[in-house]
């Protein structure tokens, strides 16, 4: 962000001081330098307004992270300390959240694990107690990274696999950095597969969301790919890492895809290399005193060393790495790690009990969802069970149509009435818009504190709602969930509830309508698949008209009806149409063209004929139509617009000359007392030769002289 952009963004906090949250989450995709520069800026800014209590500890939070990124872990958690005491102080409760999750990453990273967990605790028992579940997966997700800071990686992994099992609520950066935990857990634990499937999902989110996580993620996928023994593959990605942390100027990144290049240099006996790499990075971890680290980093030496056969450097290394190992071990066995492990068996069985309750409650209505083939059916039931298990005012359907980038309003209920609400674009600044670009899970307490992590202008927000008028009351719902329906990894809807009064919603609430939306996105399939296969059966897959099976059947059926109704005088008129010469069209133009000659044709004759006319697709380049109760006169009129809209049409090949299209027409108008639908089809038969051979695009009609 330049300087000039960042005063004009400054000035909002006039109005609002709680938007510094949204200018520092756009100064995170900036260098080091220049954040710490527009930080510096902020900061004199917030002073001069004597904003102090809000936005001025939010900066110091966020400049924190900025230093940790750096390796200057110090510093960083001297930064978050000033901002919790602030938060405290005034009781912004995601402030001290906040910063609690920020001090488990500062305090672990250097190995003073009593604090991390002694911090990590009190966000926990905070965040559960004002239903902070944003935070709360923070907390536990840098909980599982500090178990990975002393090599315990099946714990870690169980921690992260408690976070997958609950509702997303976290943002896309926290599920790249759970997908990259994940990934490496599962390699350490001897699974390279799983871990791949792990860390391409986070490849694939870094690189759409998130381009400054791109490089740590590129590490941990080579890292992979060395512990396979695909040395080539780890060698790009490797490259492609270091290429990338320096030009982003991301020092933690860079370390850590150096010292593990190193890795993949010792394996392959290039010991010259692996001692170079990592002589670049050991002050600079002995600087941050990552202790983890440097223990990689102090045996690879001696092993680097041993291989060029520098015993004496190789020893002196191994000495330390043996002084840190054990210093690692005292700190797994401590009391505050017992501790920990406590929280995680005591959390594990919580949300264990939370899933199966859970699925016990929903297992009936998902067999309701899922065995109902209608759309509209299928939108009832689920608004049914949302209003019997969720207090909420406002129930919404949104399915999303990506061609046109907008949300159909497929179901609205606000108070029990069900309201027509127009479309909404995803280019609009929404809830609704940020739940489908970003594929999460949404869950407010309070709109007006919350909204800027989703979009800019709270004001403008609100004037565009009542501009729809999108509520009945007037007012807006100030808790709200939004829950992306998807479907094979795309999203195909959203569903949302919605609440006039501030903390209606709970993570329970979240989690019901994240298993109803899983439901509603098989349902909608299964409809669609059914609709697929249901069109299929009824019509013709090239000319999108009745097929013959089709269009026989409700031939008979109207022919029926009116030989049903007594009077005399009823009449059916079936035409029977041929496209002229079109062997010819498909020797000369190619069948493609002939399919294209056929799909025009079938439009044009769709265009020419009433609602109540039925068309199909007779066999070959034959069509029929049956017409109702008209008088020959009419007839011959429709057949006559029909063979005219063809004849003036325009059909340009693929190598831009036109091809020329007739068709001719025959047809019988006779009354359904005294014959059968099979003599009238026979007689439109014999007029349509008699239109072949006398010319061709000509219309010719049976009857029996009435008009």
């Amino acid at each position: 962000m330049l300087l000039e952009e960042l005063d004009k963004e400054l000035g909002k906090l006039k109005d609002d001081e709680n938007y510094i949250i949204k200018i520092c989450e756009k100064l995170r995709g900036t260098d080091s330098k220049a954040a710490l520069e527009a930080y510096e800026a902020a900061t004199q800014f917030v002073r001069e307004h004597h904003m102090l209590t809000c936005a001025y500890p939010w900066i110091l939070y966020n400049k924190g992270w900025v230093y940790f990124d750096s390796t200057d872990f110090k510093t960083a958690t001297a930064l978050y300390e000033e901002a919790y005491h602030i938060f405290k102080e005034n009781n912004n409760i995601d402030g001290q959240l906040a910063t609690s999750s920020a001090f488990v990453s500062g305090y672990s990273v250097q190995q003073k694990l009593s604090q991390a967990i002694e911090h990590g605790m009190e966000g926990i028992e905070l965040a559960e107690k004002v239903g902070n579940y944003e935070r709360l997966t923070q907390i536990k997700g840098n909980l599982a990274a500090l178990y990975m800071e002393i090599d315990e990686y099946e714990k870690a992994k169980e921690l992260l696999d408690q976070i997958v099992n609950i509702p997303r609520v976290y943002s896309n950066a926290f599920q790249v950095a759970c997908y990259t935990n994940q990934a490496e857990c599962c390699n350490h634990l001897g699974d390279p597969e799983q871990a791949i499937v792990y860390i391409t999902k986070a490849l694939e989110l870094a690189e759409e969301y998130i381009p400054k996580m791109v490089p740590n993620v590129l590490k941990e996928m080579a890292h992979i790919y060395a512990t396979k023994g695909c040395y080539g593959t780890a060698e790009e990605y490797f490259v492609k890492s270091v290429e990338m942390a320096k030009a982003g100027g991301a020092q933690l990144y860079l370390q850590d895809a150096l010292m593990y290049w190193a890795e993949l240099d010792l394996v392959q006996g290039r010991y010259k290399e692996t001692v170079d790499k990592l002589q670049r990075v050991e002050k600079g971890i002995e600087k941050a005193k990552s202790t983890r680290n440097l223990n990689k980093v102090y045996l690879n030496l001696g092993k680097g060393y041993k291989g060029l056969g520098n015993y004496e450097q190789a020893y002196a290394y191994l000495e330390k790495h043996m002084a840190l190992e054990k210093q690692m071990q005292a700190i797994r066995s401590a009391e505050s790690m017992e501790m920990l492990n406590r929280k995680r068996e005591e959390e594990e069985g919580k949300n264990y009990k939370f899933l199966y309750t859970q699925t016990e409650a929903l297992n009936g209505v998902g067999q309701k969802i899922l065995s109902n083939l209608d759309k509209e059916s299928i939108f009832s039931i689920v608004a049914k069970e949302i209003q019997d298990l969720i207090q909420a005012d406002i129930i919404q359907i949104g399915i999303y149509n990506e061609e046109e980038g907008i949300l159909h309003n497929e179901l609205s209920i606000e108070k029990g009435q069900r309201l027509v609400v127009g479309p909404k674009s995803i280019l609009d600044d929404s809830f609704w818009a940020y739940s489908v670009k970003h594929k999460q899970d949404i869950l407010i307490k309070d709109t007006e504190k919350e909204y800027s992590r989703y979009f800019e202008d709270f004001k403008e927000y609100l004037e565009k709602i009542r501009k729809k008028k999108e509520y009945v009351v007037e007012t807006v719902p100030y808790s709200l969930i939004f829950v992306p329906i998807i479907m094979k990894e795309k999203v195909v809807g959203v569903i949302s509830t919605q609440a006039y009064k501030k903390d209606s919603f709970n993570l329970k609430d979240l989690s019901t309508l994240k298993t109803l939306s899983n439901y509603l996105a098989i349902g909608l399939e299964n409809a669609r698949l059914y609709m697929k296969v249901e069109y299929a059966s009824k019509y013709d897959a090239l000319t999108k008209v009745f097929n013959r099976k089709e269009l026989f059947e409700g031939t008979i059926q109207m022919y029926e009806q009116l030989k049903e109704s007594n009077n005399a005088n009823r009449t059916l008129c079936i035409l029977m149409i041929d496209v002229d010469n079109f062997k010819r069209i498909n020797d000369v133009y190619g069948h493609q063209e002939g399919d294209r000659v056929l799909e025009r044709v079938a439009d044009l004759i769709q265009a020419s004929i009433g609602e109540k006319d039925r068309v199909g697709r007779y066999g070959g380049e034959e069509f029929m139509v049956g017409i109702p109760d008209e008088t020959l006169e009419q007839c011959m009129q429709k057949a006559e617009k029909i063979r005219i809209n063809v004849e003036k049409a325009v059909i340009t090949s693929a190598l831009g000359t036109s091809i020329p299209i007739t068709v001719s027409i025959g047809g019988a108008n006779l009354h359904t007392e005294g014959h059968t639908l099979e003599q009238m089809i026979n007689y439109a038969d014999k007029e349509l030769f008699k239109a072949k051979h006398s010319g061709k695009n000509i219309v010719c009609v049976y009857h029996q002289g009435f008009l």
